[in-house]
C-alpha cells in the first residue's frame, strides 16, 4: 500500500517509508564507508532515488532488501569514485575470522592488520558482499536480489575471497615467520 502511494507521489508515504527505513539504510552505509558524513549523503541520495526508482521495483523482494540494493549500489559508487576503501568493522572480527579462514584461528593468536590488508586486496564490491554476509547475516539469497546475480555465482564469489584472504594472510605469516627465523 505505502509503495503504491510512493509511486503515486505520496509525501506522506515517502515519509512513511523513511521512518520504518531509514536507520537500516544509514546503518549499513556507515558500516560500508564508516563515516558518518558520508553515511548520511547516502541516506539523502538513497530517499531521493526512492520515487524513480520504485517505478522499477516489481515487488519480487521485501522492500528492505530492495533498499540495501539501492545502498549498497551509491555505496559501491562512492567508493569507486575514489572516496574511500573501508575495512569491516572490528566488532565483527571474530565472526570474519571464522568465517574466513576456519575456528582454529582466535583474535589472540590473529594479526588483525593482516585481515584488513588482505580485504583491501578484494574489490569494492566483494568487501561489501562479505560485510553483508558475515556481519549482517544476509543470507545468499538476499544477496543475490542485492547484486543482481544468481546465488551459484554470489556463493562463488563469497568462496573464493574467503579463500583469497586466508592465502593472503597464510602467505604474509610464513613470510613474516621465515623472517623472524632468519634474523
Amino acid at each position: 500500500m505505502i509503495l503504491k502511494m510512493v509511486r503515486e507521489g505520496s509525501r506522506e508515504a515517502l515519509g512513511m517509508l523513511w521512518s520504518e527505513h531509514s536507520s537500516k539504510v544509514l546503518n549499513l552505509a556507515f558500516r560500508m564507508l564508516r563515516d558518518r558524513d558520508e553515511a548520511e549523503d547516502i541516506l539523502m541520495d538513497v530517499f531521493v532515488q526512492v520515487p524513480s526508482a520504485i517505478k522499477s521495483f516489481k515487488g519480487q523482494s521485501a522492500v528492505s532488501t530492495w533498499l540495501y540494493r539501492l545502498t549498497v549500489n551509491a555505496c559501491l559508487m562512492k567508493l569507486r569514485a575514489g572516496k574511500r576503501h573501508r575495512e569491516l568493522e572490528e566488532e565483527h572480527l571474530d565472526t570474519i575470522i571464522e568465517e574466513a579462514l576456519g575456528t582454529g584461528e582466535t583474535t589472540s593468536d590473529f594479526d588483525p592488520t593482516l585481515l584488513e590488508k588482505g580485504l583491501a586486496q578484494l574489490n569494492a564490491e566483494t568487501r561489501s558482499m562479505l560485510w553483508l554476509k558475515d556481519a549482517e547475516d544476509l543470507d545468499v539469497k538476499d544477496l543475490a536480489e542485492i547484486y543482481k546475480m544468481p546465488e551459484g555465482t554470489v556463493k562463488a564469489r563469497l568462496s573464493r575471497a574467503r579463500s583469497f584472504v586466508r592465502n593472503y594472510i597464510n602467505e604474509r605469516k610464513a613470510s613474516i615467520n621465515k623472517e623472524c627465523n632468519h634474523a
